[in-house]
């Protein structure tokens, strides 16, 4: 006799073919259920974490939405960054659209207050200043940053090709690269959880109520819920490697709900829902009353 396999190999060997997708869903209790969705939407998260490592600026837009809308890529100022100090740049300051001011400041004369996340300077709602060894960076919707200049590099105020925008955005993720990968990556599991929730249990309920027809032999939720996230597995496989070579996130969630609903339509065609020796028994009747 062939020993039964465990969790949670069984459920490699089960989503291994159409028809033991459909035969072995009464293998997994809740809680092994649980545990593999949970488990999917993990592995899925690979490909974003590896896209968020190497991510080198982070959108203004979203560190500092006032100060993204009022400046513009014209926005010159001089000087430059070198071993973590500005030098050469003269004391200038700017006002745009009278709500943001763009300044360089070697001299501290700007004083800075607040906690870390939530620095100000007096006077001013949203604030763009390069300093003598920081950067202040603070924006009307109560968020602020002191951001250091990095030792390891040299960067130009005038001659930075992609404008005063991509250089804040490049200092800004050089201090708060482990901030912004967290939180992004939280924020994405929780959509990747929410997407598959609504998707599976949609996919589930439907398979459920087929519990009511002379078609199915699907007699339980659970059982249901089974057939689903076994056949998620080769979509979800697939959506993570193509994923590893080229990511975005939208095809990521379009590859692994369309893959599913495919696997699920493939199961339907090749078992119609029925258990395996009804359908050995349907065929012979069949036979038998073709032989009178």
């Amino acid at each position: 006799m062939i020993k039964e396999k465990g969790f949670p190999i069984n459920y490699l060997v089960s989503m291994s073919s159409l028809k033991r997708i459909f035969e072995e869903r009464t293998r997994f209790q809740w809680w092994k259920l649980v545990f593999l969705f949970l488990f999917i939407n993990g592995c899925l998260m690979m490909p974003i974490s590896i896209h968020l490592s190497s991510v080198t600026q982070a959108p203004l837009s979203l560190v500092a939405p006032t100060v993204d809308r009022t400046i513009t890529g014209n926005v010159r100022l001089d000087g430059a960054i070198k071993e973590g100090e500005l030098t050469g740049a003269a004391e200038t300051k700017k006002m745009v659209d009278n709500r943001v001011v763009v300044a360089t400041d070697p001299k501290n004369t700007l004083k800075v207050s607040g906690s870390r996340y939530h620095h100000s300077v007096s006077r001013y709602k949203s604030v763009l200043v390069f300093q003598k060894h920081h950067l202040i960076l603070t924006d009307q919707n109560g968020y602020g940053f002191v951001i250091d200049y990095p030792k390891h590099k040299d960067l130009s105020l005038t001659g930075h090709k992609d404008g005063v925008k991509m250089l804040v955005s490049e200092l800004w993720m050089d201090q708060y690269k482990p901030i912004y990968v967290t939180v992004v990556s939280l924020l994405s599991f929780a959509a990747l959880l929410v997407s598959n929730i609504i998707l599976m249990s949609a996919m589930t309920f439907i398979l459920w109520l087929t519990k009511y027809s002379k078609i199915s032999d699907i007699r339980s939720l659970r059982e249901a819920a089974a057939i689903v996230i076994t056949s998620a597995g080769w979509p979800s496989i697939a959506a993570l490697f193509l994923s590893l070579f080229s990511f975005d996130y939208g095809s990521l969630i379009m590859i692994q709900s369309i893959g599913l609903v495919l696997v699920i339509s493939l199961v339907f065609w090749k078992t119609h829902f029925q258990n395996n020796r009804k359908v050995i028994n349907r065929h012979l009747t069949v036979l038998g009353d073709e032989s009178k």
